[in-house]
C-alpha cells in the first residue's frame, strides 16, 4: 500500500480535506474520504448537520500532519482522489467519521470494482454505520442539526452595540491579508454570522489585487504576512472581541487563538505595523502591541529590516512643581534646581483659542488645570521632542502624573482636549488613551 504524508490545510465538508505539502505550503491537493458522503454546505442554506459534520473533521485534522492512501480516483473535469487517512494518534478516516455518525456510506459504493482492501474497508464502514444508526449518533439523531447562517450584516452599528461587551467563539474561514479575514461568528448554538473583519491594532501589507480594472502590485512582505496568519489561524477556533467599525462598516476585532493574540505575534515577526487609528478603541492594550512592534524594530525583522532608531530623547523622569498653565496642553514646570522649562502634554491637543467652537473652552480648560495642578508636585516622563514650528521653540513632549493620575487623560475625560492621531511611523506615538467624549 502506497502511503503519502501531508498537512491538512482546511476542511471543505465532513468528507473532504485540502492537503498541502509538508515542505511546500503552496502545493495543494484535494482528498475526499473513500466510500462516504457528508452533509453539504450551501451559501443560501446548509444541509442539516453540515456544520457539525465538518466541525468534527476540522477539529480532528486541521493543522496536523497526516498519512493518506488514495484508493481510487474519479475524473470529473479535474481528477478527484478518494482515500483513507491515518492520524498521528492512530485514528483512521473515514472509519472515525462514520462511527460517530458524521458521515454515511455512499449508496453507489458497491457498484465499483473493489479490491480486497477496499472490500474489507467498505464492510467495516457498513457495520459502523449500522451501529451509529442504532445509537442515534450524529446525522442519525433524527432531529436538529440546523444552523441559521447569515452572510450579511445589515446594521453594523446595532450589531456592535449588541455584541461589543461579549467574547464570541469564532472560526477563521478565510485569511484575506495579514489583518483581514472572514470569520464565522457563533452568535448562539443555532445562529452564525459569516463576515469580513479587520484585526484591531495593526496594518499588514496589502496583497496584489485588481481595483477599478487596474492591477495593484503587492506591498513588500504581503504574501509572507498572509502565509504567517493563514498557517496559524485558517479554520482554527478563536475568541473574538468586537471593538469598533471601519469606515466601510466592517467589524474591527481583537482575535485571540489559545496561544495568544495574532496581532501580537504578527508584530513581533515584523509582518505588520501598529495602526495608530485603532488606539482609542484598544486603550491600554495598544501598549502591548507597541512593545511587540518595538521588538521587531530592535531585531530588524521583516518590515523593519532597515530600521534605524531615531535619536529622540525619551524615558527621562523628573520631579517638578507646576508653575504656570500656558495652555491647556502646555505647562511650565519648576525643577528642583529652581530653573523652569515649558513642556507639552503627549498625544493630546487643547482647545484652539481662535476657533469659534473651541475658543470658549480655552479659558475653562486652563482654569480646570490651574485648580488641580498649580503649586502641586508632579512626575514628568519625557516621550520625545516636538521640533520648532509656528513661532514656537523646540519643546519636550511629556506624560505628567499627578497623584498617580495621567493629566492628559484627565483633560480628555473631562472634554477639554482631543487625542492626536500621530503620523505613520512617528516614534513618539506610543501614548494612547481610551475613547471618551469630548466637548471640543
Amino acid at each position: 500500500m502506497s502511503v503519502s504524508q501531508a498537512k491538512v490545510k482546511s476542511v471543505l465538508s465532513g468528507d473532504t480535506l485540502i492537503l498541502v505539502s509538508v515542505n511546500n505550503p503552496n502545493q495543494e491537493r484535494l482528498l475526499s474520504l473513500a466510500f462516504v458522503s457528508a452533509p453539504r454546505f450551501q451559501r443560501d442554506r446548509e444541509e442539516p448537520f453540515a456544520f457539525h459534520s465538518r466541525d468534527f473533521l476540522r477539529k480532528l485534522t486541521v493543522g496536523k500532519v497526516i498519512q493518506f492512501h488514495v484508493l481510487y480516483s474519479i475524473p470529473t473535469g479535474t481528477k478527484k482522489d478518494y482515500g483513507t487517512v491515518i492520524l498521528q494518534g492512530g485514528e483512521q478516516l473515514p472509519e472515525a467519521a462514520v462511527a460517530e455518525g458524521w458521515a454515511k456510506v455512499r449508496d453507489d459504493s458497491r457498484r465499483k470494482d473493489l479490491s480486497d482492501e477496499s472490500e474489507s474497508l467498505l464492510s467495516s464502514l457498513e457495520l459502523q454505520e449500522n451501529k451509529a444508526k442504532t445509537d442515534g449518533r450524529g446525522i442519525w439523531a433524527g432531529q436538529g442539526g440546523i444552523i441559521e447562517t447569515s452572510h450579511d450584516l445589515p446594521d453594523p452599528k446595532t450589531f456592535l452595540e449588541t455584541y461589543s461587551s461579549k467574547s464570541l467563539d469564532a472560526i477563521v474561514e478565510r485569511v484575506l491579508t495579514g489583518d483581514r479575514m472572514v470569520l464565522r461568528l457563533a452568535l448562539s448554538p443555532s445562529k452564525h454570522l459569516q463576515t469580513i473583519i479587520t484585526v484591531a491594532g495593526i496594518r499588514a501589507p496589502r496583497r496584489a489585487n485588481t481595483a477599478e480594472g487596474k492591477e495593484q502590485a503587492a506591498e513588500p512582505l504581503a504574501n509572507e504576512s498572509h502565509q504567517f496568519v493563514e498557517s496559524r489561524l485558517l479554520q482554527r477556533s478563536v475568541k473574538v472581541s468586537i471593538i469598533g467599525l471601519t469606515p466601510q462598516n466592517q467589524l474591527i476585532c481583537v482575535v485571540k487563538h489559545p496561544n495568544g493574540s495574532i496581532a501580537d505575534f504578527l508584530l513581533k515577526a515584523g509582518l505588520a505595523k501598529c495602526a495608530d487609528f485603532h488606539s482609542t478603541l484598544l486603550g491600554a492594550e495598544m501598549k502591548t502591541l507597541r512593545q511587540a512592534e518595538q521588538y521587531a524594530k530592535d531585531n530588524r525583522l521583516g518590515l523593519h529590516k532597515g530600521h534605524v532608531e531615531s535619536k529622540v530623547p525619551g524615558g527621562n523622569e523628573i520631579d517638578a512643581t507646576v508653575a504656570r498653565i500656558v495652555r491647556p496642553d502646555t505647562l511650565t514646570l519648576r525643577l528642583k534646581s529652581g530653573s523652569e522649562k515649558t513642556v507639552q502634554l503627549s498625544s493630546i491637543r487643547g482647545p484652539k483659542p481662535k476657533d469659534e467652537k473651541q475658543g470658549p473652552f480655552d479659558a475653562e480648560a486652563k482654569e480646570f488645570l490651574r485648580k488641580k495642578l498649580i503649586g502641586k508636585h508632579v512626575r514628568a516622563t519625557t516621550d520625545g521632542v516636538k521640533p520648532p514650528s509656528e513661532g514656537y521653540e523646540e519643546r519636550e513632549v511629556v506624560t505628567i502624573m499627578a497623584n498617580n493620575k495621567n493629566v492628559a487623560l484627565m483633560l480628555v475625560e473631562s472634554g477639554y482636549a482631543s487625542v492626536v492621531r500621530h503620523r505613520k511611523d512617528d516614534s513618539t506615538s506610543h501614548i494612547f488613551y481610551s475613547p471618551v467624549p469630548s466637548n471640543i
